[in-house]
């Protein structure tokens, strides 16, 4: 046999026998007996220990549970443990008594997307028991706690301020929040995106440009969505270097004119029909470009009643959509009159700014809207999941703090994935459903071993670049 590594060698010992198998040691308890016919001693196997790790002897499955005091669920709570380290420390300083039970019930939230009535279920049966002992997550607890974060929006004010302090740019977005729920009384009647009359509330974000985090929320009366909203929301959070960025249904002149009354800086989409958007008459008399994630995108450029509109053209897509509206002509589904009048728009994304930033900077910035879109959906399918903790403006108010929290910390590892270029291979979900696999077996003699790790954890472990095991405990 080879030479033996330190951590396998202290477990070689008298009765005791090491052997390696296919990159893997094995432990199995020795003797030795006379062998009359042989004339010698004979060693004899009385035991088979279990698989020689790092961290220890992992005794077999049929004999583990024996010494075994609990086994929790570890790799995806200490995945997102990582990324959670610096917005525990905001929390410490606001909510010095209640900390644990936030950071907790944050990261539970998105690694199990539980209702709140099992988090204390996930809680026992998890590391985050020990990450954080002082959280408390039993049923009433929660209801309380959800009241006294929900009831103290000036301390949460406070809060997202210290979030922002770094950042040039905030982008701010509002959407709509539907709910059949009986039991929210802050739900008020609106039109959504089909004109269908539903009740609803709106959820106002405000977004790190430069850390990719959300940085504010607030929860707004369902019936209301203009720029006057909006610009209510930036003087109440006493934020700076706050941009509007808006999608397509945004756009009038008296939101615009709101906007800039009250020196709040925008980047809106405009629809492509609309009559004052001048069109080149060829993509050839777009002159200027720059690439943009592996893409040439052109631009052209002017102003508009003293405002700046970029057109951009993306070339690749322009040929696409002029295929598809030719096949929509031989199918019936256009008429072949309307060509001419739309083939200029082909391909092109149409922006109104009041922005200095040069033509590429803008489009960055705009494009950055899609992650607040991806946190906006990612929070959706949450609200009916917790309808009967819903029972007052406070709690609601509360239970949205948590799923705040839950998206700083998902865009984080999202920002993660994106630049060790995983994230079209892995979503979060397929990373925390992998790594809750990884388990810490908890021994009657106080100590804690890992269990064997799947090939397919071991090898997102090994891409994701983040030291999960030799965290786990500390």
């Amino acid at each position: 046999m080879s030479k033996l590594p330190d951590w396998v060698r202290k477990h070689k010992k008298k009765g005791v026998a090491i052997e390696c198998r296919n990159g893997r040691y094995y432990a199995t308890r020795v003797t030795s007996v006379w062998d009359p016919v042989k004339k010698r001693a004979r060693k004899v196997t009385l035991e088979y220990l279990g698989v020689v790790t790092p961290e220890g002897i992992i005794p077999p499955k049929h004999k583990r549970f024996s010494d075994v005091k609990g086994i929790k669920e570890a790799g995806n709570i200490a995945f997102l443990r990582h990324f959670s380290s610096e917005l525990a420390e905001h929390l410490k300083e606001y909510w010095p008594s209640e900390w644990e039970s936030l950071i907790t019930l944050a990261i539970l939230k998105l690694a199990y997307g539980d209702c709140l009535k099992r988090m204390q279920f996930r809680y026992e049966t998890s590391i985050a028991s020990e990450y954080w002992p002082n959280a408390h997550l039993s049923k009433n607890t929660l209801s309380a706690l959800l009241e006294h974060i929900g009831s103290d929006w000036e301390l949460q004010c406070m809060f997202f301020k210290s979030l922002s302090a770094i950042e040039s740019y905030l982008a701010i977005d509002l959407t709509q929040i539907f709910s059949h729920s009986e039991n929210i009384n802050w739900l008020e009647l609106g039109y959504n995106s089909k004109d269908m009359y539903a009740e609803q509330l709106n959820l106002l974000m405000l977004w790190g440009m430069n850390t990719h985090v959300p940085t504010f929320l607030k929860l707004l009366p369902g019936s209301l969505h203009s720029a006057k909203t909006l610009v209510n929301a930036i003087y109440e959070s006493d934020l700076n270097n706050v941009i509007l960025v808006a999608d397509k249904g945004f756009y009038s002149n008296n939101n615009v004119k709101i906007l800039e009354k009250h020196n709040v800086n925008y980047i809106l989409a405009l629809k492509r029909d609309l009559p004052f958007i001048d069109y080149p008459s060829s993509s050839d008399r777009y002159k200027k470009y720059f690439i943009y994630r592996d893409r040439v995108e052109w631009y052209h450029e002017y102003n508009w009643k003293e405002r700046r509109v970029i057109i951009y053209l993306d070339k690749k897509m322009l040929v696409e959509e002029e295929e598809n509206f030719i096949r929509a002509i031989i199918e019936g589904k256009r008429r072949k009159n309307s060509y001419k009048s739309v083939k200029g728009r082909f391909g092109t994304l149409a922006l109104l700014t009041d922005l200095g930033e040069n033509a590429e900077r803008i489009y960055a910035l705009y494009k950055q809207r899609r992650d607040i879109e991806y946190a906006f959906r990612s929070m959706k399918s949450t609200l009916d999941a917790d309808k009967t903790y819903m029972q007052s403006r406070e709690k609601l108010q509360g239970y949205f703090f948590i799923i705040f929290l839950a998206l700083y910390i998902y865009s984080k590892t999202t920002d993660h994935l994106k630049r060790k270029d995983l994230l079209g291979k892995y979503s979060i979900e397929d990373v925390l459903t992998a790594l809750s696999k990884i388990y810490i077996i908890k021994l009657k003699n106080k100590h804690s071993i890992i269990a064997d790790i799947p090939k397919k954890t071991h090898d997102i472990m090994k891409r994701i670049e983040i030291p999960i095991t030799k965290t786990l405990g500390s």
